[in-house]
């Protein structure tokens, strides 16, 4: 039984020419027919037959589609008579040569090991029992390393998973790498915008990307035309930025805030719904002002101190934003309040260099690896609304996508799409939810940049 795997020849060396006599050839053991050690062999075939898990009228029933089954019927002629020459045996035949050595005939089923070797017929069926309980490739193989086999069956196991919709919806989506948005040429040309709640009263902020200096206003009407006077009184003070970024909040995706992006002349640009990481700098941002708020008696104070404090790069957001330091309770002389002109080449670099460390942390801590895209018309599963839907273009920004879906067009991220390949199975109903109409969605070109912060919990 243990040679068996082995494909050996038995050749006769005299003693003459044997340099050192080994023991057991000076001490042979002869055995009879039907000794000791062919009965310790019978009782180990028996005790594998008696293990199969199966029961004797399903062990039948694989026995006659092996029967049935050509190749496999003419694999066990090879166990009883011999295996064929390497070179002379049919092509048919190849996947099971390199097992040869493993494959035995017991009363009449073809086994491998302790295995039973499944024919062609039956294979779909014990793929499908092999992965009941809709379990990992792993579990899977191990449930299989103890009953059944046949050449090829990790790969369709593999397979059988990754074309498995009830698998690929419950799936656990990795992150995919970070992508840091790319620091501006000057302050104020991209400013970032969200609304946020505390203590029962509404507030809009805004932020530069450059200096992460923002502004705070305590809105009395939540509507786009309250946002919109806002909106107008910051950039009365800072001027125009020629980029703003936001979620699709209604108060930014109304007709009202579009006019007035045209009417002002800068572009609009929103992240993908239920994806604050795309808009990270202002949910950062929200974060900064509720500690500040919930710490300090006197907000204003506290705001004025965020602002005249260095960031990492050496600068205060104030010297970014103006050029110069600002005048707060804390003594300065005369010539630190003075406008100075700040050396951009090594800001830049500083920039980039904690931007990129920022981004080799993000992707170690995450394990992030990129995903493979979608392409229009592959059928996905949106998870935050569990429901089908299929690919119809990009959205215009890296990994956000437009789908069709039963109740309507909508953008999604990509970390809220799982691909399902060759899924047919529709039993889940999906929750009643409401689809972004196509009518609604931006007009502008999105950017969906992914960043550190973690999304408000208020949002």
């Amino acid at each position: 039984m243990r040679l068996m795997r082995f494909s050996y020849s038995i050749s006769h060396v005299a003693g003459k020419n044997i340099a050192t006599a080994d023991v057991l050839s000076r001490a042979p053991i002869f055995s009879q027919p039907g000794g000791p050690q062919e009965e310790e062999i019978n009782l180990y075939v028996d005790s594998v037959v008696a293990c199969l898990p199966a029961t004797e009228p399903r062990l039948r029933e694989i026995q006659r589609h092996q029967d049935d089954d050509n190749i496999l019927k003419q694999l066990k002629t090879f166990c009883v008579e011999g295996w064929p020459d390497k070179h002379s045996t049919e092509k048919r035949f190849q996947p099971y040569l390199p097992f040869s050595g493993e494959l035995t005939v017991q009363n009449g089923l073809l086994l491998y090991g302790s295995r039973i070797v499944i024919p062609a017929s039956l294979r779909q069926d014990i793929l499908v029992k092999l992965h009941e309980g809709h379990l990992g490739i792993t579990k899977c193989r191990e449930r299989a390393k103890h009953s059944v086999w046949w050449p090829g069956l990790s790969s369709e196991l593999i397979k059988l998973l990754e074309t498995c919709e009830t698998c690929c919806r419950e799936r656990t989506k990795h992150k995919e790498p970070l992508l840091p948005t790319e620091f501006p040429q000057r302050p104020w040309v991209m400013v970032g915008a969200d609304l946020f709640q505390f203590k029962d009263k509404q507030y809009l902020i805004v932020v530069d990307y450059f200096s992460r200096f923002f502004e705070v206003a305590k809105l009395t009407s939540t509507t786009s035309e309250g946002v919109i006077e806002h909106c107008k009184s910051i950039f009365a003070r800072h001027g125009i930025p020629e980029r703003f970024r936001s979620d699709n909040g209604p108060q930014f995706a109304s007709a009202s805030f579009r006019r007035f992006a045209r009417d002002w002349g800068f572009s609009r640009e929103t992240s993908s719904p239920n994806f604050p990481q795309s808009n990270g700098e202002a949910e950062r941002a929200v974060r900064t002002i509720k500690t500040l708020l919930k710490k300090s008696g006197d907000p204003y104070l506290a705001l004025m101190a965020y602002h005249s404090a260095p960031l990492a790069n050496g600068f205060s957001p104030a010297e970014l934003l103006m050029g110069r330091r600002i005048r707060t309770t804390v003594p300065v002389t005369q010539s630190q309040l003075m406008p100075k002109n700040i050396d951009t080449e090594k800001l830049r670099t500083a920039e980039n260099k904690y931007r990129q460390k920022q981004r080799q942390n993000y992707n170690r801590r995450h394990r992030a690896h990129n995903m493979s895209p979608l392409h229009p018309g592959e059928e996905v599963w949106v998870t935050d609304l569990q429901t089908r839907g299929t690919v119809v273009s990009g959205a215009g920004s890296p990994r956000s996508y437009i789908i069709e879906t039963p109740r309507g067009m909508l953008r999604r991220n990509s970390y809220h799409l799982s691909h399902i390949p060759g899924a047919t199975d529709t039993s889940v109903v999906p929750p009643e939810t409401t689809a972004v109409p196509h009518k609604t969605l931006p007009e502008e070109t999105s950017h969906n940049y992914t960043h550190t912060s973690d999304p408000d919990e208020d949002q």
